[in-house]
């Protein structure tokens, strides 16, 4: 089961759109052809602040009178970004860039909503068009990198931040993320050099640490790698991007300060796994804006995790009393009841999460193993296919098919899924391994087994993965 993660990409849901008739004049030549109809995007601002609400209605009424200028398109676009109203965000973003084509900024934008949305295709070939559009723009191209290596393409990102290093040789995002891709790649001499020349250029940046204790571990550098992981623990959260993103801070700026100060915040302690102190803050949101949605959809999420469910329900209630739609809620309140064994509940918020965004993989992901529970495995793994329809490379989709496949005999199409995923080398690896040695083992090929066996061993030790060593080392006891 895929758990909520409170990053940056989270898509929460907000007040639904509707078509609202605009008269647009297209030219062809000289001639003045007949205006034709199309909708325009507008949402419901009455439940927002009252600065969030007259920037929303400003710039929105500006888009509505010249629904031709990309300026005033993009600017609408950029306020809904920044109060999380994303599909209505993107629409204008792809409306302001098709109307200025070579501007990068909106197809920039886009690519940001759409990977919040999900749409992580989308989302890469906007930022590919932004970065082609602005290949001087640094923070562009580390952001394409970024989604590369997201996507499980660590070399194909290595070449991208190799290349902005060679434009920006002081750039601390371009070496962490070297480090990062390299650590990936399993290459951990090469990526401890890289993440020790970041950390010698900006030493306030929490992740570096964490990737650079477990590229120590890679090299069996165990002592320096406890001291940087007790040194990660001691710095406060944060979500800043490692570069400096003008664009995404202009996005920033626009926003009421308060109770999206709390809602970062409790998402940042929520990522790092600091769940109290998530909970204060989303309580803090919700006390400084009681209108507002996002914050009670997570705190589904923070209750769950400390096993107060009737306070889950309670915040799950509340955020659909206040708006029907949230996604996120839905797939919150889904991951609790799967971990409570209650399968066929959970199918359901699934559903009505990914009615609400089909493109919302982790909800689908989901529904797949709610169904299998269900014994409903052809079910299960059409959903793992749709996931891999939009994104061919989603290395969890190929994790959960291919296991699908392994338990229903089907060793060959089992393995293509499970071969697959072999690149990347995170704490995940060792039961991605596991799995693909007993399928090599169940069709016969022993020496493929133990090699993935071992790797899975030697990568297990590095992240501490206890429970899979102990599997191992049962299920292959020779090569201990």
């Amino acid at each position: 089961m895929t758990g909520r993660r409170p990053l940056p990409t989270k898509s929460s849901r907000v007040p639904a759109l509707v078509g609202v008739p605009v008269l647009l004049a297209i030219l062809a030549g000289c001639t003045r052809q007949p205006p034709i109809e199309v909708s325009f995007p507008q949402v419901d601002v009455a439940a927002y602040g009252e600065s969030a609400r007259a920037l929303l209605e400003a710039r929105l009424g500006a888009a509505r009178a010249e629904p031709a200028d990309a300026e005033a398109l993009g600017r609408a676009a950029m306020a809904l970004h920044a109060y999380e109203i994303r599909a209505a965000a993107a629409d204008l973003y792809q409306r302001a860039s098709a109307r200025s084509r070579n501007d990068f900024r909106w197809h920039y934008l886009r690519g940001l909503v759409a990977g919040d949305l999900g749409r992580q295709h989308e989302a890469e070939e906007a930022l590919r068009t932004a970065a082609q559009l602005a290949a001087e723009e640094t923070f562009v191209q580390l952001r394409l990198a970024t989604a590369v290596l997201e996507a499980g393409r660590p070399s194909e990102a290595l070449e991208m931040y190799e290349q902005v290093a060679a434009m920006v040789p002081d750039s601390m995002a371009s070496h962490f993320g070297r480090g990062t891709a390299l650590a990936s790649l399993g290459r951990y001499a090469e990526a401890v050099t890289a993440l020790e020349q970041a950390a010698s250029l900006a030493g306030d940046y929490r992740p570096l640490y964490y990737q650079l204790a477990l590229a120590l571990r890679g090299v069996g550098r165990e002592d320096e790698a406890l001291r940087f992981l007790a040194h990660h623990e001691r710095m406060e959260p944060g979500r800043r991007p490692p570069f400096d993103d003008p664009l995404q801070r202009q996005i920033e700026e626009l926003r009421e300060g308060t109770y999206l100060h709390y809602l970062n915040r409790g998402m940042a302690f929520e990522a790092a796994g600091r769940l109290e102190e998530a909970l204060r803050e989303y309580l803090r949101a919700t006390d400084a804006d009681p209108a507002q949605v996002h914050a009670r959809a997570n705190l589904i999420s923070v209750y769950s995790q400390l096993g107060r469910h009737a306070a889950a329900t309670a915040a799950y209630r509340k955020t659909l009393e206040l708006h029907p739609g949230v996604e996120e809620a839905h797939y919150n309140y889904g991951v609790m009841l799967s971990r409570l064994g209650n399968h066929s509940g959970a199918e359901s918020a699934y559903r009505k999460a990914l009615a609400e965004n089909p493109y919302l993989a982790d909800a689908r992901l989901n529904l797949g193993d709610a169904l299998e529970q269900q014994d409903q495995p052809e079910a299960a793994g059409e959903q793992f296919r749709q996931v891999l329809q939009v994104n061919p490379g989603h290395r969890l989709a190929h994790f959960r098919l291919g296991s699908l496949l392994y338990r229903q005999n089907q060793y060959s199409e089992a393995l293509a899924h499970l071969r697959s995923m072999t690149e990347v080398k995170d704490g995940e690896t060792p039961k991605f391994l596991l799995v693909l040695a007993r399928a090599e083992r169940a069709a016969g090929n022993n020496a493929a087994a133990a090699q993935h066996a071992a790797e899975a061993r030697r990568i297990a030790r590095q992240y501490d993965r206890t429970e899979i060593l102990s599997v191992l080392n049962r299920e292959f006891p020779g090569q201990q």
